[in-house]
């Protein structure tokens, strides 16, 4: 019995301690399982942050890179001196290779005053932009698009378009403008797709870069306009995140933290099961702080595992086999058990720590943007990121560091041959050199074109000492672009500059540049000649000017600052006068001295341009050639005279019947002759007269002017109008005409020359129609613009530029029409006296117009003149 009851007790004391270990298994088992999934939350939290992290780190790094692509593209549009649109599309085309994920188009937006807009657009369409149609939007400054490439192949971008009118852009280019520096706009939509379907509409924002141009004579450099770039918000989030997405439940972009914000734009994940997991990251764009919000499902990010319960079970039966151990060995075996229970928790500890690090080693290299491969010393590949058979082309790897070149295709960056093996950076990393930077040209079916790529590579150890080498590479055939653009820009400028100072240094007229203190800037060849110092750049223009001293025709001296530069840079417009000028070398000179301001961009006065030409041979050949035309007529109209008191004499003999009638033709022949020679000798005095004779400026009122000519020229038309074969009447139609100050004298000859011409040049039985009218030039308020309008034979389109020269006719007027060439050149050269011009153009209803524009005095007459053409009619 007390064996039995020991037995018992034995048994009782087992079952006891049996009982005793499955509770405790029970408890070890369920303890590990909630320890188990509890790690599993934390390595998913861990994952999400990271994953967070690099969505935040490489939606930045595209920002940046938008960026830059835009810094550049300003810094290259403000160095030319004058930007085309050829020129601005050859430096946008770089942009279009750059692979800019949602960029719609780079415009170039200029501001414009309302008074600004028509010599704006007029100035942009010489520049190549020729449909360029600037459309105003309210008043006051206009911000207008004056030059668009597109990007995306489909966005149809038009320039004109007055970037005002849409409120978040105008507030955009105006905070690049006060700051100096890029700036992005809250998104709304673009103009160009208020016409896409309202599912597919997207929100999209704009970068946008103030344009400086080059530094002036104090070193600022002066504001010119924007360079601005459109993006459609989901299609950048949407291309930027793809390989970065696998596994989230959605990531979106606001303008304020938290996601309160208004929304940017929202990419979603591919996650089968709903978030229960969110993380934020913060973006800065240009002048902004945007933020993200990433949202996961934890069972998403690191799989459905059932590891735990495995384990929960595992643990769960070996306790029972531990227990069955106990109940056969009592308590011999309780040690053993307790020691399988700790090695067991060891090593699910390890695998959880090995399987997170590959996780997270393998997340990061398919994350990364750059290509990374590694390789052991016999040249086989252990490793190609994604991104690395991405960039490379070729998806399946070739071991043996012999194969890569023909494989890969691996060419020397000048594409001047393949690329050697020895010199690849992953073989001469396997010989233990660290290489950097090195520019490789791939070529093959994937990148037919060439893509240029920058490797980097390092010697590595495997473990138990085996040589490896890694190699990490980008893409670098945009920035390889850029580069070689901006080169091309900077030597192409250097070439106009060369061209334009030998084109200057060619012409035999003194050519001289200044900024606003009167500072030389440049002088050309001829100017350093004539002052006899070879460089001038650097001396004030008073220093170049002293022991020159200057008169005007009058012979009053004209002091340095009466001179027309320094006129000029003390805030006169264009100045043009002609002097008399004494060199130091004792030579006098009659010299034409013009100036006008220099402008930048915006309109500002920024210096001068001078230039003089030496009149001295012209002024001196004028001189022989009125002397000679005044001699010439006084010598010739005494004997004239004599000819004509005889014919006056034979033809009263005629009459009287006391000569035979047969002279009768010999008379009026000599008639004809003499009055020809008459007009001859009066025209020669005329032209003479015009340039030297004194101009007396007087109030002239053009319509009394007008009216007397007409009557004088109708008067004998309607006294011999009852004639067997009377002339048709002439028809007069004048507007009114304004006073002017001229001399009276002289501009009543320019009126009566150019009436009589268009009522001798009619074509015969035909009357005269002459039209004569005023205006203001609205480019010019201060002068009047006089159209002296007929309908008779015209002038050929080809001698309208030479029928002001002395002594020209047209060929075709020379048989049927008599005159002495002179009198349009008398017209010419008494217009030039009183700073007016003259042309001919074809009238659109037949005929000729002449058209005299002449500085103005008075106001147009508010009732027309009296005309005496009224009877004639």
């Amino acid at each position: 019995m007390t064996a039995t009851n020991a037995v018992a007790a034995r048994l009782r004391s087992a079952g006891t301690l049996t009982v005793a270990v499955i509770v405790v298994t029970l408890m070890i088992s369920g303890a590990t399982f909630a320890a188990m999934t509890h790690g599993d939350d934390e390595a998913a939290r861990r994952l999400l942050q990271r994953r967070a992290g690099q969505v935040t780190a490489t939606v930045q790094s595209e920002v940046n890179r938008y960026l830059d692509a835009l810094n550049t593209t300003a810094a290259v549009v403000g160095a030319h001196d004058t930007l085309t649109n050829a020129k601005f599309q050859q430096l946008i085309s770089s942009l279009a290779g750059m692979r800019l994920s949602g960029a719609t188009a780079v415009a170039y937006l200029l501001p414009v005053a309302d008074d600004r807009i028509a010599a704006t657009q007029a100035e942009w369409r010489s520049r190549g932009v020729t449909d360029l149609w600037l459309q105003p939007f309210g008043t006051g400054e206009h911000i207008f698009v004056v030059m668009v490439r597109p990007l995306d192949g489909l966005t149809v971008a038009r320039a004109g378009i007055d970037a005002t009118r849409a409120r978040p852009l105008l507030d955009t280019l105006r905070t690049a403008r006060d700051t100096g520096r890029p700036a992005v706009s809250e998104p709304y939509g673009l103009v160009v797709d208020q016409a896409v379907p309202e599912p597919r509409r997207q929100l999209s924002f704009t970068l946008a870069v103030p344009v400086h141009g080059l530094p002036g004579a104090g070193g600022a450099r002066p504001f010119l306009g924007w360079v601005a770039m459109s993006l459609r918000s989901r299609d950048f989030l949407g291309t930027v995140l793809p390989n970065l997405g696998d596994g989230l439940g959605g990531v979106t972009l606001s303008t304020a933290s938290g996601g309160d914000g208004p929304l940017v734009a929202a990419y979603p994940g591919a996650a089968a099961r709903a978030p229960d997991m969110t993380e934020h990251g913060t973006v800065t764009v240009a002048d902004r702080a945007w933020h993200l919000r990433i949202d996961a499902s934890r069972r998403d990010l690191i799989g459905s595992s059932a590891l735990p319960r495995v384990v929960a079970i595992a643990v769960l039966a070996l306790g029972l086999v531990l227990a069955a151990l106990v109940h056969v060995l009592a308590t011999g075996r309780v040690r053993a058990q307790r020691s399988v229970r700790q090695a067991t928790t060891d090593l699910a500890a390890a695998e959880a720590r090995a399987r997170e690090q590959a996780v997270l080693l393998t997340t990061i290299l398919d994350a990364m943007s750059d290509g990374v491969g590694v390789v052991d010393d016999d040249g086989d590949f252990l490793l190609h990121n994604p991104a690395a058979k991405a960039l490379l082309g070729i998806p399946e790897d070739r071991n043996g560091a012999q194969h890569w070149q023909e494989h890969y295709g691996i060419f020397l960056p000048d594409d001047s041959g393949p690329f050697p093996t020895d010199r690849l950076p992953l073989v001469r990393a396997l010989a233990g050199e660290q290489v950097d930077l090195v520019d490789m040209l791939i070529r093959n079916g994937t990148h037919p074109d060439g893509m240029m790529i920058s490797v980097s590579a390092r010697p590595v150890r495997l473990q138990g000492g085996r040589a490896a080498a890694v190699a990490v590479f980008h893409d670098v055939t945009a920035r390889r672009a850029d580069t070689a653009a901006i080169e091309a820009a900077r030597d192409e400028l250097a070439a106009q500059k060369d061209y334009l100072t030998q084109v200057l240094d060619a012409l035999q007229i003194t050519v001289i540049t200044c900024d606003s203190d009167g500072m030389l800037v440049h002088t050309n060849a001829t100017g350093g000649a004539r002052v006899g110092q070879p460089n001038l750049t650097g001396l004030h223009i008073n220093e170049v000017s002293a022991g020159i001293t200057a008169t005007d025709l009058a012979g009053q001296p004209i002091g340095a600052d009466d001179m027309p530069v320094p006129r000029v840079l003390r805030g006169a417009d264009a100045v043009r006068l002609e002097a008399m000028i004494r060199f130091a070398t004792g030579q006098t000179r009659a010299v034409v001295l013009n100036a006008q301001p220099l402008l930048d961009r915006t309109g500002a006065r920024i210096g001068a341009v001078g230039s003089s030409y030496d009149v001295t041979a012209l002024r001196e050949r004028e001189a022989d050639l009125a002397a000679f035309a005044g001699v010439a007529a006084h010598d010739l109209r005494a004997p004239l005279m004599v000819v004509a008191g005889y014919t006056d004499l034979l033809a009263e003999d005629l009459e009287d019947g006391a000569a035979p009638a047969s002279m009768q033709p010999t008379v009026t022949r000599i008639k004809v002759g003499v009055r020809r020679m008459q007009q001859l000798i009066d025209d020669l005095l005329a032209y003479a007269t015009a340039r030297d004779a004194r101009v007396n400026l007087q109030k002239v009122d053009l319509g009394e002017v007008v009216a007397d000519i007409i009557a004088e020229r109708t008067t004998h038309l309607r006294a011999g109008g009852r004639g067997r074969d009377p002339a048709p009447p002439p028809e007069f139609s004048v507007g009114p005409l304004p006073v002017i100050e001229a001399d009276p004298s002289m501009i009543r000859q320019v009126f009566d020359n150019l009436i009589g011409n268009a009522l001798k040049y009619t074509r015969p039985g035909e009357p005269a129609r002459i039209d004569i009218a005023a205006h203001h030039p609205d480019d010019e308020p201060s002068t009047v613009r006089l159209t002296i309008a007929d309908r008779g034979i015209g002038i050929p389109a080809d001698e309208q530029p030479h029928v002001f020269d002395q002594f020209h006719r047209v060929a075709a007027h020379t048989k049927a029409y008599t005159g002495t060439g002179l009198g349009l050149a008398i017209c010419k050269r008494v217009l030039q006296r009183h700073d007016g011009t003259i042309r001919a153009t074809d009238n659109p209803g037949g005929g000729t117009c002449m058209i005299i524009t002449i500085p103005l005095a008075g106001t147009l007459a508010t009732d027309p003149p009296r005309s005496p053409a009224s009877p004639a009619r």
